[in-house]
This record gives structure tokens, C-alpha cells and sequence, in this order.
């Protein structure tokens, strides 16, 4: 049971830091490498950031708010699919967000094995 706990944990902490990061990417174009910043990445950062809250409030009772890996997995998934049709519009360059496409699925495969393996697991 405590390698199950600890795998929520990890899920939990592994994207609230991706969330965190990507709060702060949001709000510095430089890094994200668009030209400026815009209205939309303002409040896409406050959503990033309020999750990863949430990851970390669901961290200190790991099992009664393993629920939360569900809708996670529905915005990891959404993120990578918006990064996918990003870089197929050729809105943003693919060299540059390499990256997700590797991070996003790595993510979204953690989180779903973390919920699954903790799913028998009565509290």
C-alpha cells in the first residue's frame, strides 16, 4: 500500500511542478517565444498555477483525492493536443516545443498508473 501512496505522490508533485513552470512560461513571452504577451497567457497562467495548488492539496491526503488524477489526465491530454495543432498550424515552432511532445504523454502515462495502481485501494 505505501509503494501505491507513494506513486500518487509522485503524480501529485511531478505535475504541480509542471504546472508551476508552465504558470511562469505563460507569463514571460521570451520563454514560451511568442512575440508579446497577451491577455490569454494571463489567465492561462492563474489556471496553471491553481492547479498545481490543487495537486499539492490533493498530495496531503493522497488516497481520498486520487480522483483528482482524472481530470488532470483530461488537461494533460488537452495541453498536448493543443501543442500538436500548434505546431501543425505552424503557430508555434516544433523545434522549440519538442519537448512536450515527450513531456505531455510522459505525464498523462504517470498519472494514469498512479490512479489505476491505486484504485483497489479502499480508505
Amino acid at each position: 500500500m505505501k509503494n501505491k501512496i507513494r506513486w500518487l505522490r509522485i503524480s501529485y508533485w511531478a505535475g504541480a511542478i509542471g504546472d508551476f513552470a508552465l504558470a511562469v512560461c505563460a507569463l514571460v513571452p521570451g520563454i514560451m517565444e511568442v512575440p508579446s504577451y497577451c491577455y490569454p497567457m494571463g489567465l492561462f497562467s492563474a489556471v496553471a498555477f491553481s492547479w498545481g495548488c490543487m495537486l499539492l492539496w490533493a498530495d496531503r491526503e493522497p488516497l481520498e483525492r486520487k480522483w483528482i488524477l482524472l481530470p488532470t489526465i483530461l488537461v494533460g491530454s488537452m495541453l498536448l493536443i493543443a501543442v500538436i495543432y500548434s505546431m501543425y498550424s505552424g503557430a508555434i515552432a516544433f523545434r522549440s516545443h519538442i519537448h512536450n511532445l515527450v513531456l505531455y504523454p510522459a505525464m498523462i502515462v504517470l498519472w494514469s498508473f498512479s490512479y489505476r495502481n491505486a484504485r483497489d485501494i479502499e480508505w
